[in-house]
């Protein structure tokens, strides 16, 4: 089916092995942060794959924790201990939190045909539409553009 809906353009597909499915899932590590260890992206959090900002949340997490580790050790400090990185842990789990919530509630919103979901669906999209900045807004955070954004991602300028 794959091979001719592509008409033949990838080739000829054919099955490797058994299907398997992974359930898309929200976890959140109780740790960012151990001695010598520290999580970043799916590895602290996944969150539901809606607009793709899992990705994004990662490569701040990245971003971040580097800009803690240059600090420390340009001050001289333990670079890998757990009390000089809680910075980095405070710092990421709440912008973690907040993207976390906001995509669950995407999800809800947009989850089923109840009459009530949708009049708040279409008000909330025409209030974005009609609201100066409203829409920009929500594209820069999506985009890792606005927020508590570490040095390496902030634009010049």
């Amino acid at each position: 089916m794959l091979t001719a809906e592509f008409d033949s353009r990838l080739g000829r597909c054919v099955t490797e092995g058994p299907r398997f499915a992974f359930p898309l899932k929200m976890r959140y590590a109780r740790d960012f942060v151990v001695e010598r260890v520290a999580l970043v992206g799916d590895a602290a959090h996944t969150i539901h794959p809606l607009a793709g900002q899992g990705v994004n949340l990662g490569l701040l997490d990245a971003a971040s924790l580097a800009q803690e580790v240059l600090s420390l050790w340009k001050r001289g400090e333990d670079i890998g201990s757990k009390r000089n990185l809680r910075g980095y842990e405070r710092w990421r789990k709440a912008e973690a939190a907040k993207m976390i919530g906001a995509m669950q509630g995407f999800k809800d919103l947009f989850d089923g045909d109840n009459p009530a979901k949708k009049l708040l669906r279409g008000v909330g999209m025409t209030i974005a539409g009609v609201l100066p900045g409203a829409k920009e807004e929500i594209m820069k955070r999506a985009l890792g553009l606005r927020g508590d954004l570490p040095d390496l991602a902030k634009s010049e300028g």
